[in-house]
This record gives structure tokens, sequence and C-alpha cells, in this order.
């Protein structure tokens, strides 16, 4: 008959060996990386799944960060994690690297720069020895402070799922062209913080500890020391109450996910640095999926979602409602821009369309009547009867009124300073302002062909045309003027 030691050991084993198999958290005969800082719960996941292995014919790799931050302390558990390996037969990889030093650099939290220096060391290392995946030490009690943390910042949807059993985290590695994953499996997530602690006395093992885990400067320790506590003497049951919560988030997560996923592939238009998702379609969908949509357009140019608010995802939803050309500027160099019918994410290293043949730096005169030829385009002008093109039928060929157009026009590039009125306003304005308003991309304004008279600005050839040269019912002679392609 097993002894209360081997019963107690046993059942905490065998729930984790379910977890696994239920979850397919870890794949028969594969290779795993296990995070070990040395804690109660790093050491009882290490040694639940060395006495699982044989049964799920698992490889084990050990890894351990010194982030060091403690001094002595952090050394001398690397040392405890490095022996602990050697003791059990497992190859083992420990690293030193600088947290606080890659948190000035990331101008983020110390929390925060602990968390991707860790998890960019564990997919260095998930790599170098071939694991799929990384195993954590993340308990129930872990899973209950995160949802508490992101109910605390005020998280979606989304944040309320919590940990999963399974996932895959971002990795930060400055220089990579291509954004990295590393998978990551948490066994003890059915297993509390109290249960971890028992098993390793019940086997002998002496963890560390980690005073850190106590300083209340860390938001998390506040919520597990002090909120948490007032929180189960309001309802014992907290913890179970709490965590239904996240899994019911998860199913409606899941679900809006799915929708906002299809809606995407039927809207989106991807190109290196950019997506475009249609205006109809993005105003169509609801503020749920809006979000959601948006969201998935950043981290596909930015490569990841940090630092994006809600109150970013709701600057870029009202940008339904503006002016084409209006923009947004969001984290990590991504603007937002809107476009006569669509809403563009832009990357920081985005180039506009190709750029086409630039409009004559120098005038080039175009004979009233005749024709003119410029890079790119053949100019004719004609005086006409009628029938005639009114400015909207056609974007490259215009009317005008001969006599306020005059029979002296040239077309040369744009320059600074150009101010015309475009048709419909009664004031003048900057050409470059209304380059913007109406989004004509900045690697193309060069090569907008600028129609003029020696008085002013005739037409912006393709977009508008000059309120004071419009035709009127007093017009007299009609000047139609056509750029065609050149062969």
């Amino acid at each position: 008959m097993k002894t209360g030691r081997d019963l107690t050991a046993a059942t905490l084993e065998c729930g984790v060996l379910t977890a696994i198999r239920d979850g397919t958290l870890l794949r028969p005969g594969s290779t795993v990386v296990v995070a070990v800082s040395g804690g109660a719960d790093s050491l009882c996941l290490l040694h639940v799944l060395v006495r699982l292995s044989d049964r799920l014919r698992l490889r084990l790799h050990v890894a351990h960060l010194d982030h060091m931050l403690r001094g002595a302390a952090s050394r001398d558990d690397a040392a405890f994690v490095a022996a602990t390996a050697q003791s059990l037969g497992l190859p083992c990889t420990v690293e030193a690297r600088d947290v606080a030093a890659w948190k000035r650099e990331r101008k983020c939290s110390l929390e925060e720069a602990a968390r991707e220096v860790r998890y960019r060391f564990l997919h260095e290392v998930a790599c170098r020895v071939g694991a799929e995946s990384v195993a954590t030490g993340h308990t129930r009690d872990d899973a209950v402070e995160t949802l508490l943390l992101h109910v605390i910042r005020g998280s979606g949807l989304r944040g309320l799922r919590g940990l999963d059993g399974a996932s895959s985290v971002p990795v930060v590695s400055p220089g990579s062209a291509e954004p990295s994953t590393v998978r990551i499996v948490r066994p003890l997530l059915g297993v509390s913080r109290e249960e971890t602690a028992e098993y390793c006395r019940l086997i002998g093992l002496e963890p560390r500890k980690d005073a850190s885990n106590e300083s209340p400067s860390h938001l998390r320790n506040r919520v597990r020391l002090e909120l948490l506590p007032q929180c189960r003497g309001l309802n014992p049951k907290f913890d179970d109450a709490l965590l239904r919560l996240g899994q019911a988030a998860k199913y409606d997560d899941e679900h809006l996910e799915e929708e906002a996923r299809r809606t995407y592939d039927s809207i989106a238009d991807e190109s290196p640095d950019c997506v475009q998702l249609n205006l109809k379609g993005f105003a169509g969908a609801s503020p749920a999926i809006q979000a959601r949509l948006v969201r998935r357009a950043h981290e596909q140019v930015a490569g990841d979602l940090r630092d994006v608010s809600a109150e970013h995802v709701r600057a870029v939803r009202r940008l339904v409602a503006a002016r084409p050309g209006k923009r947004v500027h969001l984290v990590a160099g991504i603007v937002w821009r809107r476009e006569p019918s669509s809403l563009a994410a832009l990357g920081p290293h985005y180039v506009d369309d190709v750029r086409g043949p630039e409009a004559p730096l120098q005038p080039v005169e175009v004979p009233v009547p005749g024709e003119a030829v410029i890079p790119g385009w053949r100019v004719t002008a004609s005086l006409v009867d009628g029938p005639y093109f009114l400015p909207g039928e056609n974007a490259l060929t215009a009317a005008f009124d001969a006599d306020l157009a005059g029979r002296r026009l040239f077309v040369r590039r744009r320059q600074p300073g150009d101010r015309f009125r475009p048709l419909g306003m009664a004031q003048e304005k900057k050409l470059q302002d209304f380059m913007v308003d109406t989004g004509i991309p900045l690697a193309q304004r060069d090569g907008v062909p600028i129609l003029c008279s020696p008085e002013h600005i005739v037409w912006v050839v393709g977009w508008r045309i000059d309120d004071r040269v419009k035709v009127a019912d007093g017009t007299g002679a009609v000047l139609q003027v056509a750029f065609l392609p050149a062969p």
C-alpha cells in the first residue's frame, strides 16, 4: 500500500498528466525546454515532468536566466538550478542578461523588460535544442492574479481570458526582420501555489526564495498580498468565480476573433509595410469587430501590439468619418491614414506606390489650341462649342471658361508656396494642404502635373480645377484640356 506521501505526490502528478493529455500541451516524443527559476513552482514542474518523461517520451532541457537584478542572490539561484539539473542528469542552459539595461533602452517598466528578455532567452534556447515548446511553472494562483491585474488595468475581453494552457508569446528581437513567437505551455494551471510548495516538501526539495516577490513596489505583489486576501474575504470562492469569468470571456473572444478573421480576409489588402482595410466593409462592421480589425492590421504591420491601447483603437475608428488624408499616429512609428476608399495602416518604412514620371520642373507651354508633350503625357488643348467634359466626368480631361483661363497655359511641377482655389471653395488653399487632405501619396505629388496661367493655377491635373475658371451660365468659349498617357 502506498504511503500518504506517495499518494499525495502521485495525485498531483496524475493531475498534471491529465492536463497535458487533455490540453494536448506536449507532443509525445518531443523536446521540451523547462524554465526553472529555482522557486517552488518551477521545481515542482521540473520534477513532475521528470517523473512523467518516460510515459510521455519527453526529452527535457533545463533553462535558467539570471536577470542580474539581485546581485549574489541571482548568481546563487543560477548555481542552484545548474546543480539540480546535473543531479537529474538533464542538459541545462544558464545565462545572465542585463534586464536593467534593456529597460533603459526600451523605456518600459522593469517587469515588462524582464518579461521580454526572459522570453527572448527561452526562445533562443528552444531554437538551439530543437524544442517545440517551453514549459513554465505558472499555477492556478498566477492565473487568478493575472486576471485581476488585467481588470485593474482596464483590459478588454482578450485580457479577461487570463492564462491559457498553451499560447504563442511574441518575442522582441531587435534587428530581426521577421516577428517571432515562442510556444509556452503551462501544465500546472490546475495546481495551486500551496500545492507546489507541499509537493516540494514531500519529495524533499528546498526551493530558493526570491525576496523581490515580497516587495510592494511591484503591482503583482500588492495584488497577491493585499487585494486578493480582501476579495477572498468577501467571497471565499473568489478564485473560482474569477476563473469562470475568464473561461466565459475566452469563449466569447474566440467567437469574435473568428468573425474578425473572416471580415479581415474579405476587406484587407496587404502589401509590404502596409495594410488597407476597405472603408465600406470596415464601416459596416460592429464596434467589437472594428476594434479587432484595427489590432489585426496594426499587428501585421508592426509585428506586435505592444503599447496599443483602447484609445488608439478608437482614434483609428474615428477616421471613418474624417476627410481623406487625415492621419493618426500610433506607437512603433505606425501611421493610420484615411484614404478615399480605405483605412491604411502604414509602417515606418512604408514607401507609397512606385513613383511615376515627374512633372516638368520648368514650365512647358501648352498652345491654345494645340498640343504639348511632357514626360509621360501628351497634352491637348481645344476650343469647343460642345459637348465638353465637366469636372468629375473624366479625371484627366477638364473644361474651363476660355476667357477666364486665358490663352497662355503652362504645365509644371508643384512649387513651394503654391496656392489655388479648389472648385467649390471661396478662399485659396495651400497646394500642399490640398494634397495632404485629398490623400495624394507623398511619393506621387511631384508627378502630379499643374496646369497654370500666368496669374494662378488652373488645374491640379486629375484632382481639382480652380474655382475661378469654371464653366458657368455666362461662359462663352469653352476650353477643353486633356492629358493622354504618352505611348
